[in-house]
């Protein structure tokens, strides 16, 4: 199963080189993964009727318990065969659909990642991990369904459907989180329906877990974004309609029933929105002349119906559930493929332009008619035993259940005669106003609506095989106990046939009267005068305005009031939450000793910030902040931090320079805002306030005692372990070297980040510099050894910082202020001459050392990172080195980088 995922998944991240490669034949070479996972899910079929129930695991988050829990059962084993079998189809026929298409690999990308979403979605066990693939069905369809970006409705239809299904993600996994914590499981397979409901979080799971999936499988009132989909690409459709995204959220129903179903509110809720929806869709396709819409408003219906059906908990109702999934993926699949081909051939999709057909495309006529015959319910498909069933099973529920088969034989009338429509009106009659010549398409269009439509009429005929194979598993997956599946096309003259009878003769006199039943129709729809998408444009116009509004009150131009009231904000909530906690901050035991060098140090870190506080002018706020933190380093050496001080000498020196050169060169900004002295008051209590509720809570840290095993673990195998007596590099560069690999990079990324900003707007090459930043002569004679001296230092302390303090970030730095201050004194003829290497060079070079470093733990088939160590000549070397050069090459690359941008181009 999870290499049914990978291999789609990788299948899809190369779907643009197959293209480019051999774009002719690239929908046929891409669609033979899906091929290969819909063969191999065909063969568990016999397992899996058998009461097999396959499982693959591997952890994901271990630490909070979160597995990728893979479980194939007789419902997942139902969807993945949909999946991959008509994604497989629907791959083909994009190539030929779309073969014009400049961006046609991008598109096989999309619907390939979308087609691994879906699978991973059926065949998740665990509630976050099927919350992924979710999420992930959400974000492919909408790259799916603006594909034609340059068209605004289909930006429109996209962003429709986003929001509308990502709204209810968010009402999903609230619900899935709740659903979690009441029955004490985060496995689907583990959910105890008891203890579940008998929860007092049971309602609120039933609600959001509802919203989740009404969203998706577009139930009214969320149905509208379902036919503006139709702005896709007719391969989207097809496959977005019949197997994937709107099924999504009828399995997530299907896949709950047995732990949420049972009770008077799940049952009442699904048969009532699935009815109304049914019954809603309906009307709606009767009044459409485009093709691709009435067939996504009979898509609607349908949803409503197999909701509905899940709803019943009937016997005959879970089976019709299961025949309707098939029967509609089956007929669907081929009706959109087929309307692709009519729309390929004919330039239009319009009912009113088409007729006479099926002399010019015989192959898709009869692909169409057999289609349109499942959906009509005509023996011998699948779907007139579905339809069977569906009364039965409505039925069975008594007077409710008459009520409802009514609502649903006026239904089914409808959806009859937008068949017939679909099928007579564009095959057979008077010759249409076509906008081309038709001609039969190429057998790739119309060999999947063709096999489809006679799978559709085989399932029927021999039911016998997907009664034992298919839908018995799946039946006895979705059912809260078990069910006795027994398929028929004739049970004799029952009420249910007389239901059938009734819905074939209604919808043979609507199809006749087609014209009077849209016109009445069109005059239902005016009694209420109002339009789902002008209810939603007006609506989003209206959240729009209001998130403006409210911006307005905060974004109002003040950064010193942003930053005032920020801070406030946060002081309140600390001291709040200290005073809750009833914290102790005052714990003498953790307080260090008062020594000489640790009270001159805060007081020349008090001094500086005062410094800060009260002097004028840029460079001075400079200076009085890099007295500030060197007055942090000494106390850090006060208490025996030695590598802690010399990280923050090196920062405050760099951070010195970096900002007095950048503050040299900005223009003078005129004084601005409030400064009465009432405003200066209110921002010294600010600046107070926060000031003690950073010293409380850190006081309050400082005075928690430590887990005493942990910090004894890293003493006792510092040394035996790690072979390093620094314990502080040890954990950076051996126990906890993934956290450092992460720091570094996000150091790398910060640095090409800021040394692009740094060199906007400069002089470009080969322009006049004008002089270094310092033309002192003495200074000039003096930095070229004192800079050669950092470099020695740097790479002794790189070299000792295993066993003394020092490490190569801290190297790294050391080296880097050298080389800022040659660059500062001689200006950019200095760079040329040192660095023979690109800074962007040494930080690959760096980060590839230090990942590199890991792959020998896996070479050694032991975790990534763990320390690998020789002992050539009596001398104990290890990949934490290794490491450790690459933390001070990328330090050092970042830096350099950064001071070149900055000095290089303005020099």
């Amino acid at each position: 199963m999870l290499a049914s995922l990978l291999a789609i998944f990788i299948n899809g991240l190369c779907a643009p080189l197959v293209y480019r490669a051999v774009p002719r034949y690239a929908g046929l070479l891409l669609a033979l993964v899906p091929a290969a996972c819909f063969a191999w899910f065909a063969s568990q079929i016999s397992a899996v009727a058998g009461g097999e129930i396959l499982f693959e695991s591997f952890a994901w988050v271990p630490l909070l318990d979160v597995a990728v829990t893979l479980r194939l059962d007789g419902l997942a084993l139902l969807f993945a065969l949909l999946i991959s079998g008509i994604g497989t189809l629907i791959v083909m026929y994009s190539g030929a659909y779309l073969h014009d298409h400049p961006q046609l690999g991008r598109f096989y990308a999309y619907l390939l990642i979308f087609m691994m979403a879906m699978l991973g979605l059926v065949l998740a066990d665990n509630l976050i991990v099927m919350f992924v693939f979710w999420e992930l069905t959400s974000i492919a369809s909408y790259l799916l369904i603006s594909f034609n970006h340059e068209k605004s409705e289909s930006r429109r239809a996209a962003l429709q459907a986003l929001l509308i299904t990502g709204g209810g993600g968010l009402a999903l996994l609230a619900g899935l989180v709740l659903l979690g914590t009441a029955a004490e499981t985060w496995q689907f397979s583990q959910l105890q329906a008891g203890l579940v409901q008998a929860h007092g979080l049971f309602p609120a799971i039933m609600v959001l877990v509802l919203i989740g999936c009404f969203t998706k499988s577009a139930q009214f009132p969320f149905h509208l974004w379902l036919p503006n989909a139709m702005n896709a690409p007719t391969p989207v459709s097809a496959y977005l309609h019949s197997a994937t995204m709107v099924k999504a959220g009828i399995y997530l129903l299907a896949r709950l029933n047995p732990t949420l179903g049972g009770g008077f509110g799940w049952s009442t809720v699904l048969i009532t929105l699935g009815a109304l929806t049914a019954l809603l869709g309906a009307v709606l396709a009767i009044r459409q002349y485009d093709l691709k819409r009435m067939l996504a408003f009979t898509t609607v219906a349908v949803l409503g119906q197999l909701t509905m059906l899940i709803g019943t908990n009937t016997s005959y109702g879970l089976q019709a559930f299961v025949l309707y999934l098939v029967a509609h993926s089956f007929y669907k699949g081929a009706l959109f493929m087929a309307v692709g081909a009519i729309d390929h051939s004919t330039g239009t999709r319009d009912i009113r332009k088409l007729g006479g057909l099926f002399a010019l495309m015989p192959l898709t006529g009869i692909a169409v008619g057999l289609a349109a015959f499942s959906n009509a319910g005509l023996p011998p498909f699948f779907g007139f035993i579905a339809k069977e069933f569906k009364y039965a099973g409505l039925m069975e529920m008594g007077a409710v259940g008459w009520s409802v088969t009514l609502v649903m034989i006026l239904t089914n009338a409808l959806l009859v005669a937008a068949a017939g429509l679909i099928f007579f009106k564009t095959f057979f009659g008077q010759r249409g106003h076509w906008e081309g010549q038709p001609h039969e398409v190429s057998p790739v269009m119309w060999a999947g609506p063709l096999l489809l439509a006679v799978g559709g009429f085989g399932l029927g005929a021999w039911n016998q095989w997907p009664e034992t194979w298919l839908v018995n598993t799946a039946v006895q997956a979705a059912a809260s106990g078990e069910v006795d599946v027994s398929l028929y096309l004739w049970g004799g003259i029952t009420p249910a046939v007389l239901a059938s009878v009734l819905t074939l003769g209604l919808g043979t006199m609507f199809y006749f009267r087609a014209d009077s039943v849209r016109a009445l129709a069109r005059r239902l729809g005016s009694v209420w005068e109002f339009s789902g998408d002008l209810v939603w444009d007006k609506s989003l116009k209206r959240l729009f305005q209001f998130a403006g509004a409210v911006a307005g009150l905060f974004q109002h131009g003040s950064l010193r009031l942003h930053m005032a009231l920020m801070t406030l904000i946060v002081s309140i909530s600390v001291l709040g939450g200290l005073l809750l906690m009833k914290a102790q901050p005052f714990d003498g035991p953790a307080l260090s000793a008062v020594s000489l060098p640790g009270l001159i140090g805060c007081l020349l870190a008090l001094g500086g910030a005062a410094g800060a506080a009260f002097m004028g002018g840029r460079l001075a706020l400079v200076a009085s902040l890099g007295a500030s933190g060197l007055g942090l380093a000494l106390f850090f050496v006060s208490i025996n931090a030695p590598d802690v001080a010399l990280t923050q000498l090196m920062v405050e020196t760099l951070t010195v320079v970096f900002l007095a050169m950048v503050l040299r060169r900005m223009r003078g900004v005129p004084a601005s805002g409030n400064n009465t002295r009432a405003m200066n008051i209110w921002h010294a209590g600010v600046a107070m306030l926060f000031g003690l509720a950073v010293t409380l809570l850190i006081m309050t840290a400082v005075s928690q005692p430590l887990p005493g095993d942990l910090a004894d673990w890293f003493l006792a195998n510092s040394l035996p372990a790690g072979y390093g007596s620094n314990v502080v590099n040890v954990i950076l560069v051996d126990f906890r070297a993934v956290d450092t690999l992460g720091e570094i990079l996000v150091v790398a990324i910060a640095a090409l980040a800021a040394s692009t900003l740094l060199g906007a707007g400069q002089l470009p090459e080969g322009k006049p510099r004008g002089l270094p930043e310092f033309g002192s002569l003495m200074l000039r004679q003096g930095m070229r050894p004192l800079a050669t001296i950092l470099l020695v230092v740097s790479l002794a302390i790189l070299w000792r910082g295993h066993n003394l303090p020092g490490g190569g970030f801290i190297g790294g730095l050391v080296a880097a202020t050298g080389f800022t201050l040659l660059v500062v004194t001689f200006g950019r003829g200095i760079q040329r001459g040192l660095s023979r290497i690109a800074p962007p060079t040494i930080i690959g070079l760096g980060l590839a050392c230090a990942v590199g470093a890991g792959l020998f733990g896996l070479g050694a088939q032991v975790a990534f990172m763990t320390g690998f160590w020789i002992e050539p000549f009596g001398v104990k070397l290890g990949t934490p080195l290794l490491f450790d050069v690459g933390v001070f090459l990328t330090v050092f690359g970042s830096v350099m980088h950064m001071v070149r941008n900055l000095i290089g181009r303005t020099a």
